[in-house]
C-alpha cells in the first residue's frame, strides 16, 4: 500500500477510536471530517477519495442533527474506504455474479484494523458469509471453539508479528483438524510474509481488495469442507462421526458457561438390528442404519447434531434443551420412526430403537463421563426389552473418581486414566484406546484429565490400587 495512503488512513482510525470512546457525533461533525479527509486526499494527487468524500458530503445534507456512532459513522464511509483499499486496482472490486457463488461460511475476522474489516464486511455483504470481528487476539483465541468458524482472517500490522497472542491463535488452529487462517498485512517484505507462514497462517496478503480477499479464502473454505468430509463424516450414512463428538461438546459446554443453557445427550442403538442382518444380509441391515439417519436429520433442529457413534449406535445431542423437553423430543421421534417402512431384500421392514439419556449440566465434566452415564440408561433400556427411553441416573458426586474402584471388580472391564493437558492429544489417545479395547474384546471406561493433580486425587489412585501405566510422547 502507498504510504502517503496509509498515513491517511491511519488518521481515519484515530479519529475513529476517538468517536468509539467518545459521545455520538452529529452531522455536521462527520460532514467536516469528510471534508478535511477530501482535501488532505487532494492534495497528495488521490482524486478519487476526493471525490468520494464531496459526495458523501452531499448525502450528509439534510442530516445535520442526526447522532451517529461510531460504528454507523465508520459504515457511512465503506464507499470512501473502498477507494482507498481499491486504490491502483485496475478492475473494480465489485464481486462478478460468477463469483459469488460458494459455500455458507462463519468467518472470524481478528485484529485491531476496523477500517479494513469495515470494507470487507460493506463489500462482501452480497456473499453467503457471517462474519464476527473480535479486536483482541487474545479473546479471539479464546473463543474459537465456542465460534466455530470456517476461517479466521488476521490483520497484523508492522511491529506485531512477535505479539504472543497472535502465536497463541494460530498454535490454537492448528490445534483442530483443519481451520485456515489468512493474514493480511499491510507491510509488503519478505520477512514479515516468511514470518507468517513460519507461524501457521494458510496465506499471507498484502492487505487486497475484497474481490481477491474473496477469491482466495473461498478456496481454502472449500478446501476445508473436503478434509472435514475425508476425516469428520460417515461414508455410509453422510452423518458426522465420533470424532465430531469433542468439538459439539466445546461449543455446548460453553453455552452452559457462559448462559447457564444445558444441553441434552442422548444415545441411540436400534433395537434387534443383529436380527436384520442376520435374515435379510448386511446391504439391508445398512439401508436400516441410512434410513435412521436421514430420519434423524429431517426430525431435528438446526442446532442440534445427529452423530453416528459406531455400528448400530448414534448420538443425538439436543443444544439448549431441559431433560424434560429432550425426552419428549424422543419420545416422538421413538414414535415416528417406529410408524417408517424401510425397503429391504423385497420387504417391508419396521425398526424401533431404545435410547438412554443424559442433561449435561456440570461444565466441568469431561466429554465420556456424559457418553458413560448415556451407555448405562441405553444398557438399562435394552435389558427393559427395548424400544424404550432411560434417563441416566446421576453418580454421586465425586463418583468420576470413585468409578475405577467400582469397574475394577469386573476383570473384563479395564479403567484407563488419559493425562494430558491437550484436549486434542486426549482425545486422540482415547479412540486408539477404544480400538485396543474392541480388539481384547473387553470394556472399558476411559477417564480424561487436563492435569496431573486431578489425576493423582482419585480415590482409587490414593487407595493404593492396582496401577499400570505406560508414556506417550
Amino acid at each position: 500500500m502507498d504510504r502517503s495512503v496509509a498515513s491517511l488512513l491511519d488518521r481515519i482510525h484515530e479519529q475513529y477510536e476517538r468517536w468509539r470512546t467518545g459521545s455520538p457525533l452529529d452531522g455536521v461533525e462527520l460532514a467536516r471530517f469528510f471534508n478535511a479527509v477530501g482535501r488532505t486526499a487532494a492534495v497528495i494527487g488521490l482524486s478519487d477519495i476526493a471525490a468520494e468524500a464531496e459526495r458523501l458530503i452531499h448525502r450528509l445534507n439534510g442530516q445535520t442533527e442526526r447522532q451517529w456512532t461510531a460504528e454507523e459513522a465508520l459504515m457511512e464511509m465503506v464507499p470512501l474506504l473502498r477507494c482507498f483499499y481499491e486504490a491502483g486496482e485496475a478492475a473494480s472490486a465489485t464481486i462478478p455474479s460468477s463469483h459469488r457463488q460458494g459455500p455458507k461460511a462463519a468467518i472470524l475476522l481478528c485484529g485491531n484494523d476496523p477500517l479494513f474489516f469495515a470494507y470487507v464486511r460493506g463489500a462482501l455483504q452480497t456473499v453467503p458469509w457471517r462474519f464476527t470481528t473480535i479486536p483482541s487476539l487474545e479473546q479471539a483465541a479464546a473463543s474459537m471453539f465456542r465460534l466455530s468458524p470456517d476461517c479466521i482472517i488476521v490483520s497484523v500490522k508492522e511491529g506485531e508479528w512477535e505479539n504472543p497472542d497472535l502465536t497463541v491463535l494460530l498454535e490454537r488452529a492448528g490445534q483442530r483438524p483443519y481451520l485456515p487462517v489468512v493474514i493480511v498485512r499491510r507491510d509488503e517484505g519478505k520477512e514479515g510474509r516468511l514470518k507468517g507462514y513460519e507461524l501457521g497462517a494458510d496465506d499471507v496478503i498484502t492487505t487486497p481488495a475484497a474481490d481477491e480477499l474473496f477469491v482466495r479464502v473461498r478456496r481454502l473454505i472449500e478446501k476445508k469442507r473436503k478434509i472435514d468430509d475425508l476425516v469428520l463424516i460417515d461414508e455410509l450414512t453422510g452423518m458426522y462421526n465420533r470424532k465430531y463428538l469433542p468439538r459439539v461438546y466445546a461449543r455446548l459446554r460453553s453455552d452452559l458457561e457462559r448462559y447457564g443453557a444445558p444441553s441434552c445427550l442422548a444415545l441411540l442403538d436400534l433395537d434387534h438390528f443383529k436380527q436384520v442382518n442376520d435374515r435379510f444380509g448386511h446391504l439391508a441391515g445398512d439401508a436400516v442404519l441410512q434410513k435412521l439417519a436421514a430420519f434423524l436429520r429431517q426430525h431435528t433442529r438446526g442446532v442440534d447434531t445427529v452423530v453416528r457413534f459406531g455400528g448400530e449406535e448414534f448420538v443425538v445431542w439436543l443444544a439448549k434443551t431441559s431433560k424434560s423437553e429432550a425426552r419428549a423430543v424422543l419420545e416422538r421421534l421413538q414414535r415416528q420412526f417406529a410408524a417408517e417402512k424401510i425397503a429391504a431384500d423385497g420387504a417391508l421392514l419396521s425398526c424401533t430403537f431404545s435410547a438412554g439419556l443424559v442433561e449435561c449440566d456440570e461444565p466441568d465434566r469431561p466429554l465420556d463421563y456424559w457418553l458413560r452415564l448415556a451407555d448405562k440408561a441405553l444398557y438399562a433400556a435394552k435389558r427393559g426389552g427395548g424400544n424404550r427411553i432411560k434417563e441416566a441416573a446421576r453418580e454421586k458426586s465425586g463418583s468420576s473418581d470413585e468409578a475405577p474402584s467400582q469397574a475394577s471388580t469386573d476383570r473384563r472391564r479395564w479403567a484407563i486414566a488419559i493425562v494430558d493437558d491437550d484436549e486434542l492429544v486426549r482425545m486422540m489417545i482415547a479412540d486408539l484406546v477404544r480400538k485396543l479395547v474392541n480388539e481384547q474384546g473387553r470394556k472399558a471406561d476411559i477417564y480424561e484429565f487436563g492435569t496431573a493433580f486431578r489425576f493423582s486425587n482419585l480415590r482409587f489412585i490414593k487407595a493404593g490400587g492396582n496401577l499400570s501405566s505406560f508414556w506417550i510422547g
